[in-house]
């Protein structure tokens, strides 16, 4: 009888980047490379050498173009995809500037925190965003 192989478990980090317009707080979505029609926080993969909130601002230039200020912890993601355990760590980030262009097709997009919650597609994406919320309200 063959032992079944364990999953392979990826880590990565992604960044709830938020900014505030005239008194409104706005988050920052990107579209997701591997299902387009999703909008999601950037996130990838942590490099060797890398700490997850370096991954998060890394992730956040790369897909979003945009820098940010990483601060707290916003919650965990996981799920599975092709075989794979993936394991996200979501941080917050405040807004400070556009840094590139980003990744093509990614189209980073504001939105305030209703309609973010309305266009996330996963109930504990919602979750993180709730958390980031928490955190933004707490800041002095």
């Amino acid at each position: 009888m063959n032992k079944p192989t364990p999953m392979r478990i990826v880590e990565q980090a992604g960044t709830v980047l938020y900014r505030t317009v005239d008194g409104r707080v706005e988050f920052l979505t990107v579209r997701s490379k591997t299902f387009p029609e999703q909008r999601i926080f950037p996130k990838g993969h942590i490099e060797a050498g890398e700490t997850p909130e370096q991954t998060a601002a890394r992730e956040l230039l790369e897909e979003g173009g945009m820098v940010g200020e990483v601060g707290g912890y916003c919650g965990l993601r996981e799920f599975v995809y092709n075989n794979k355990r993936y394991r996200v760590r979501y941080y917050a980030a405040k807004y400070l500037s556009k840094g590139n262009e980003g990744e093509p097709n990614r189209e980073p997009r504001w939105a305030g925190v209703e309609e973010t919650r309305a266009i996330l597609p996963y109930n504990d994406l919602k979750e993180v965003l709730d958390k980031c919320v928490e955190l933004i309200n707490a800041a002095p």
